[in-house]
């Protein structure tokens, strides 16, 4: 019975050992194929899959977290630059908590590593990369979406037994942004009213009828009997005494002049008898 539990316990180690060596066989043959000191790339294309359209615009800022180093035959990161004495443990670089930790460590004016504009087809081309550990952020959000999260990314990459120098990144794009229309232009507003219309002219009002007449009142009716100023056969108008024509001489209407101072005188005689008579009648009595 113990020589079996003896031999069990012997098959259990060295299957152990057997693991152990096959997970670190591949690590050993990656290092062993690296080229330290080979330049790197990053191409990173923003692509909105859901609306099937490239992200246009905006500006992709590299900060260099950790360079590569091998001791031992080992590789490891080592934090440089404002990263140093960070803290942070890099386990799986594909957490994006990780990402959103190191953000936290850039001061106000960090090291920039690179930057790039992204172009009309949703592309950031970033080249000549010394091999570390980067720290990528969107600094200028593209038209139309939110920016994206911070990712890291290891130049070179590594992939099974070899290395991917020039690394292609697909990150999650930002929601979109709905856009807002533009306020409209306040029309100008004149400087003066415009003109008062002129009023119009009122209609002419039609001509007073001529009040008819009577057709039994002729107008201003003459009288057959008595024609405008007869004039007497007898006597024609202004008669012109032929001696004198310039002085015309009234005509004689057959009235004499010299009675007038005889009735006159009678009157008066006629009026001292009177007086005489009355005086002596009141002397009688």
């Amino acid at each position: 019975m113990k020589s079996i539990d003896l031999r069990h316990r012997l098959a259990a180690v060295l299957l152990a050992m057997c693991l152990v060596v096959c997970c670190a066989l591949p690590a050993f043959a990656t290092s062993a194929n690296i080229v330290l000191g080979r330049l790197g790339s990053l191409h990173v294309r923003l692509y909105d899959t859901h609306n099937d359209v490239p992200l246009r615009g905006g500006e992709l800022t590299l900060y260099q977290v950790a360079s590569v180093k091998r001791t031992n035959g080992n590789l490891y990161f080592d934090y440089t630059g404002d990263f140093t004495g960070c803290g942070v443990v890099l386990g799986d670089l594909s957490d994006s908590t990780l990402a959103d930790q190191l953000v936290k460590y850039l001061p106000a004016v960090p090291a920039i590593a690179a930057q790039q504009d992204v172009n009309e087809e949703g592309y950031a081309n970033i080249t000549k990369l010394p091999q570390g550990l980067y720290l990528v952020v969107q600094t200028e959000a593209s038209h139309g979406y939110e920016a994206i999260k911070p990712f890291l990314v290891s130049i070179p990459l590594p992939d099974g037994d070899n290395w991917i120098y020039d690394v292609d990144a697909t990150p999650k794009v930002g929601a979109t942004i709905p856009e807002t229309p533009d306020t409209p232009d306040t029309p100008d507003v004149p400087d003066t009213p415009p003109d008062t219309p002129d009023t119009p002219d009122l209609p002419e009002q039609p001509d007073t009828p001529d009040t008819p007449v009577s057709p039994g009142t002729p107008d201003n009716p003459v009288s057959p009997d008595s024609p405008d100023n007869p004039v007497s056969p007898e006597n024609p108008d202004n008669p012109v005494s032929p001696s004198n024509p310039d002085k015309p001489v009234l005509p004689q209407t057959g009235q004499l002049n010299w009675p007038v101072p005889v009735l006159a005188c009678s009157g008066v005689l006629l009026f001292a008898a009177g007086w005489v008579l009355n005086r002596q009648g009141k002397k009688e009595n």
